[in-house]
């Protein structure tokens, strides 16, 4: 019994019983340099109506509202200055399979006229799990462009993306999200991976009671 909690608990370190999540962000901008956004300049949140649950949708919404005005743009007026459009989703999940190395440690016995030693020995304890990828998708329009063509070219996109066990994107988005406002509006270059804790206080305000 003490060898199968043992195991356990060795699988949990290994397949992400962590006390974070890591979401990997790439922000493209269509000149190459990071989007010069004005302070308090409107915007006005579009979403892509892809999803098959509009309650989500709007509830999505109302999160990103949130992180614009905490970071100091208006949002909601009719004529804006920018349209952030976004669109979210997550897949059936791939299984992989992989094992655990068990360790024993070395013992040592008293012998009446020697030491006895043993050097222990590794077991592996093999386990699969289901993988879902998470995904977001951050867009920002220019104000008159998007007001003549809905099909209007973005200034800036943000892809976001998180792999993991669980399959609650409800809860996920909370931490894409965070993620995604550490580099809004940014030319990244590259994917840059941030790992949130799952107590941040950031996701907790914005997941709200």
């Amino acid at each position: 019994m003490r060898l199968y909690l043992f195991s356990l608990a060795m699988i949990c370190l290994c397949v992400g019983c962590g006390a974070s999540y890591n979401v990997g962000i790439n922000g493209y901008s269509a000149t190459g340099q990071s989007l010069q956004i004005p302070d308090a300049a409107w915007i006005t949140i579009v979403a892509d109506g892809n999803g098959p649950n509009p309650i989500l949708e709007k509830e999505v919404a109302t999160k990103i509202e949130k992180l614009l005005t905490g970071n100091g743009y208006r949002v909601g007026q009719e004529k804006a200055d920018f349209y952030l459009r976004f669109d979210y989703g997550i897949d059936a999940g791939r299984t992989v399979t992989d094992a655990v190395p068990i360790h024993r440690p070395m013992i040592y016995d008293e012998y009446p006229f020697s030491g006895f030693y043993w050097h222990g020995y590794t077991t592996y304890m093999p386990y699969s799990e289901v993988i879902h990828t998470r995904w977001l998708i951050l867009k920002i329009i220019e104000g008159r462009a998007y007001e003549a063509s809905k099909n209007a070219e973005p200034l800036w996109i943000g892809e976001v993306t998180s792999a993991g066990t669980s399959s609650d994107l409800r809860e996920l988005l909370n931490y894409m999200l965070v993620a995604a406002f550490e580099h809004f509006a940014e030319d990244t270059r590259r994917q840059i991976s941030i790992a949130i804790p799952a107590d941040d206080e950031r996701v907790r305000l914005l997941a709200g009671p």
